[in-house]
């Protein structure tokens, strides 16, 4: 299953590409399937220290999510425009628009990426985001594929 292999996975998002980082985890991390939260390389109260470097300073990671899985309206398995195996995500109103609002106003700064509770990519933020978006693992399996889009679609 996807979730027992620490691969690193690079996600796009609504065109842009997010370069993969070291798998991390933080203490207050749910075990969701997938979130998306605020990130910065610096200090926030209240905000969790992770493993993870941005030109080699530690990023720290909201306590909020700002979309996760439940917000998951389509998730198929693909493969990528690079042939790679990937995740169609669509997400639903709710989340697009959460992640819109959330994306405008947090321009050039990072995001956390979770898959199974772990940081997969922390990608400085281009240009707002919202509804669809690929996630494709480096190495990921059609099968890993396939059973990452499942968990998603029975995720709520």
């Amino acid at each position: 299953m996807f979730h027992r292999f620490r691969m690193l996975a690079s996600v796009i998002l609504s065109g842009v590409a997010f370069i993969p980082t070291a798998c991390t985890t933080i203490p207050d991390a749910d075990a969701s399937v997938f979130e998306i939260r605020a990130a910065s390389i610096d200090p926030m109260d209240g905000w969790t220290k992770s493993g993870t470097v941005i030109g080699g300073t530690p990023v720290w990671i909201s306590p909020y999510v700002v979309v996760d899985a439940s917000g998951v309206l389509i998730a198929e398995p693909i493969v990528d425009g690079q042939n790679r195996n990937a995740v169609l995500i669509d997400l639903d109103d709710a989340a697009t628009g959460a992640l819109l609002k959330f994306t405008t106003g947090w321009l050039s700064r990072p995001v956390a990426v979770f898959v199974d509770g772990k940081i997969v990519t922390t990608p400085i933020l281009n240009s707002p985001l919202s509804r669809k978006f690929v996630i494709a693992g480096g190495g990921m399996t059609e099968a890993q594929a396939a059973d990452l889009a499942k968990r998603l679609r029975e995720s709520d």
